[in-house]
């Protein structure tokens, strides 16, 4: 699978569901543009994202059109972010669907859940 393209990166820092939005250019020799430039690589199912300023990492995976994980500057910074390619539909945060806010899984596994 190529990742190649223009996508949406959806971001917010704290997890809590409020994203912001940066333009992702995905180019095929490792690197993207943008807003903003950076680094990226796939391997074993895992997408790692790097921007060449700024301290955040991302972590996540990708399958088709979309991708999610979780970001850190690893100095007490963390957040959750997914990844859409630009033209694909249907796509709606989990919040808006079925009205409770949902966050990426704990270290152990489990969801965070929390009303609106």
């Amino acid at each position: 699978m190529t990742l190649s393209g223009n996508w949406t990166l959806h971001f917010s820092w704290g997890c809590t569901g409020n994203y912001s939005q940066s333009a992702l250019v995905i180019n095929g020799d490792g690197t993207f543009g943008g807003q903003f430039t950076g680094k990226w690589r796939q391997r074993d199912g895992t997408l790692m994202l790097s921007y060449d300023t700024g301290p955040a990492k991302y972590g996540g995976t990708v399958v088709g059109n979309v991708g999610s994980g979780l970001m850190s500057t690893f100095e007490g910074l963390d957040g959750c972010w997914y990844l859409t390619k630009e033209g694909t539909s249907g796509i709606l945060p989990v919040a808006a669907v079925s009205g409770e806010t949902v966050q990426p899984a704990n270290a152990d596994g489990s969801t965070v859940r929390g009303s609106r």
